[in-house]
């Protein structure tokens, strides 16, 4: 696998891929949602332009992944702009390179467009935003058909307006300045322009013949699977075809320039590049520093240290929930991980093996969310960050997370509390699916009975909205496991009390967290038995729930209310 290095400049976060050519290129990733789905398939696409030679730096934009500041933060366009410049000072300082080529995903291929300069010499847009008035339009649609509150409640926002798709937050400045955005009355980038575009997209194509009537040099391609590269970060898959359409031209543009003399420099091409700087950020009340770790350097992760650190707290680990990367879902790791730093707390937020930037295994399983391989992730970024030999762990995560908090907590004894949320499975028998354990999607069997006496729900089913069928198999599935889980545990001990109260007897701290809608509850209900009785079940446990949350806890308050009830059971003594 290519070489790459974690980066950090201008309060930004990035990868650099070192190449051998003179051609940089400048990855401008999406946003929001679908910059967490693509973030693993854009790292993809940076190791191909790797392997060809080309040094490759991909980041975040200012306030969004692993960067300093919110979606809350002022003037967040001309940041963006700002954020873009530096980067490509940044990629041909390592390089050593005069040419960059810019390759830009959605929103960031549009803003890509906007830093026409004389050293960016190519630009490929892939499935550029065209017309922000219609982007803004499109998520404020998508936000409205996602929202998790009530029909009379009003959107998820906050005091300065705005709305959100995924927990990801737009303000309405921001949208404004958004909407005044049209490629279209832009003039075109100087150099060579390749765009990727859905098939039959009409104001793509049209946009392409508005620069050539301008003068410029543009080619078309159709984006192969960009609706299922963009989809869902447990789902995507990466467009193969369209990275290697990408390479292949990179790669032609840069052996042009090698061609001529007054473009290519041999004594500069053969000087070793800088090495980059520790990715640190320093936010005042907490430095963040980005890490490899683990067998070949695999792992990926960021401790987040605080500038007061809380006398003798354990260590703490965030674990990521399906395949969403250490960002979370509506950035929600990055802003638990913060909100626990800021309170005196360590943590790590890490990639287990083949999710988000940690590479996969070559020798282990295909499928890596509810394996046992990830335990030993797990056990390596203890060994890893532990700071003295009797270094103690929290293990804290979402669904496929929180069922890797269980089992790495019940593995090794540095282990010293543990945290789930949203938990879907205490165990994985052989023979189970993916789709199985991802229920998530589904209510508990409690939000089904008291939406059948909501007004609204007879409307919706009458309406064809509902699944009727779908949801019904999966509560009479539900009704058969509690009825057999009843019957086992009058003649054999449930395998999840028989861990809960070994973790018990170690003195590990549980806490488990559900949205109160939440599938997973009849899951706990099913190995555990009624929820008022956890703390006879074991006198180190307890439970607690959300109101008004999906199981991804998207709204901004369902993860304000996480934080407060993380930070009150790690401040616990």
């Amino acid at each position: 696998m290519p070489d790459r290095r974690p980066v950090a400049f201008a309060d930004v976060f990035g990868w650099f891929r070192p190449g051998r050519r003179r051609l940089a290129v400048v990855l401008c990733p999406a946003f929001g949602l679908e910059g967490l789905t693509a973030r693993r398939g854009f790292g993809e696409l940076a190791d191909a332009l790797a392997r060809a030679g080309l040094p490759t730096l991909s980041f975040d934009w200012p306030g969004t992944g692993d960067a300093l500041g919110d979606d809350r933060d002022p003037d967040r366009l001309d940041r963006w702009r700002a954020g873009l410049g530096a980067a490509i000072e940044e990629a041909k300082r390592l390089a050593g390179a005069d040419r960059v080529a810019l390759v830009g995903l959605r929103l960031g291929a549009t803003l890509a467009v906007a830093a026409s300069r004389d050293d960016v010499v190519e630009m490929i847009l892939l499935a550029p935003v065209v017309s922000g008035r219609t982007y803004v339009r499109e998520q404020k649609s998508l936000a409205r058909l996602l929202r998790v509150r009530g029909d009379d409640d009003p959107p998820d926002a906050d005091e300065i307006g705005g709305w959100s798709v995924g927990g990801f937050f737009t303000s309405d400045a921001t949208g404004a300045a958004l909407a005044e955005i049209d490629l279209r009355r832009a003039p075109p980038p100087a150099g060579p322009i390749a765009i990727f575009h859905r098939d039959a997209d009409a104001a793509a194509s049209a946009l392409a013949n508005d620069w050539r009537a301008a003068g410029a040099t543009v080619d078309e391609a159709v984006f192969a699977d960009v609706d299922a590269f963009l989809s869902d970060p447990t789902v995507t898959r990466t467009p193969a075809a369209t990275w290697d359409a990408v390479v292949d031209r990179l790669a032609a543009r840069a052996a042009s320039f090698e061609k001529s003399a007054a473009s290519f420099d041999d004594a500069a091409a053969a000087s070793e590049p800088p090495e980059p700087a520790p990715a640190r950020l320093d936010a005042g009340v907490f430095v963040e520093e980005a890490h490899l770790f683990g067998p070949d350097d695999r792992l990926f992760g960021v401790v987040a240290r605080p500038a007061t650190p809380r006398p003798d707290a354990p260590f703490v680990i965030l674990l990521p929930g399906g395949r969403n990367p250490h960002v979370g879902w509506g950035r929600g790791g990055v802003e638990l991980a913060r909100a626990l730093a800021a309170e005196g707390h360590r943590v790590l937020r890490m990639d287990q093996a083949g999710v988000g930037d940690s590479r996969s295994d070559p020798d282990g399983p295909a499928e890596v969310l509810y394996a046992d391989a990830p335990i030993a992730d797990v056990s390596a970024a203890m060994d890893r960050f532990a700071e003295r030999p009797d270094e103690r762990f929290v293990l804290i995560g979402p669904c496929s997370g929180a069922h890797l908090a269980w089992r790495a907590g019940l593995a090794d004894r540095r282990v010293v509390a543990v945290a789930t949320v949203n938990l879907q499975r205490f165990e994985w028998r052989a023979g189970d699916g993916l789709e199985a354990a991802m229920r998530g999607e589904f209510r508990s069997s409690s939000a089904y009975a008291g939406l059948i006496r909501r007004a609204d729900t007879w409307k919706r089913l009458f309406g064809g909205e509902i699944r009727v069928g779908s949801i019904a198999i999966e509560l009479l599935r539900r009704i058969a496991a509690r009825v057999v889980a009843k019957l086992r545990r009058r003649f054999v001990v449930d395998p999840a009390l028989r861990d809960l109260r070994g973790l018990a007897a170690r003195g590990v701290r549980v806490l488990f967290v559900f949205g109160t809608d939440d599938g997973g509850r009849d899951e706990f209900a099913e190995h555990l038995g009624p929820e008022d009785r956890l703390g006879r079940l074991a006198s180190t446990a307890r439970l607690v729930l959300i109101e008004r949350t999906d199981h991804n806890l998207s709204p901004r308050d369902a993860r304000r209310r996480l934080e407060e009830i993380v930070i009150g059971f790690l401040n616990e003594r």
